[in-house]
């Protein structure tokens, strides 16, 4: 077994993920461990649409968190950038927000408050007075 690194692996069944990887050369075979599952995402900034990407668990169905991949079911894969590799360790550790992500919270007016059914009732109905 060759020396671990962070790397991004696109395989041929189209599924990209992101994973902490050895090379096992006497299989031909990459040891995967957790394997993080990338899928592109859009939100509005501004009223534009921003594309980038979340993570999701690649394997839904196993308590594992190491995996074998055949290099025949691998088409490319490249060692992480840092930002991407500290995003992904963040996610594996459930702490989205970290330095180097740029998420700011919602700046609405009571934004994750608890309120009442009333206050949000009228709250809504007003904007719909409005248009």
């Amino acid at each position: 077994m060759e020396e671990e690194f962070y790397s991004t692996i696109k395989l041929k069944s189209g599924e990209e993920i992101i994973a902490k990887v050895s090379f096992l050369s006497e299989e031909n075979s990459l040891l995967v461990e957790k394997p993080l599952l990338v899928e592109s995402h859009t939100q509005k900034r501004n009223g534009k649409p921003v594309e980038g990407f979340i993570l999701k668990e690649w394997v839904k169905s196993s308590y594992d968190d190491m995996f074998i991949i055949r290099m025949e079911q691998v088409i490319t894969m490249s060692e992480l950038d840092t930002r991407i590799k500290n995003f992904y360790i963040s996610n594996l550790e459930g702490d989205f927000l970290n330095d180097d992500v740029n998420v700011k919270p919602n700046k609405l007016k009571n934004n994750g408050y608890i309120g009442s059914v009333e206050e949000v009732k009228k709250s809504l109905e007003s904007l719909f007075k409005r248009s």
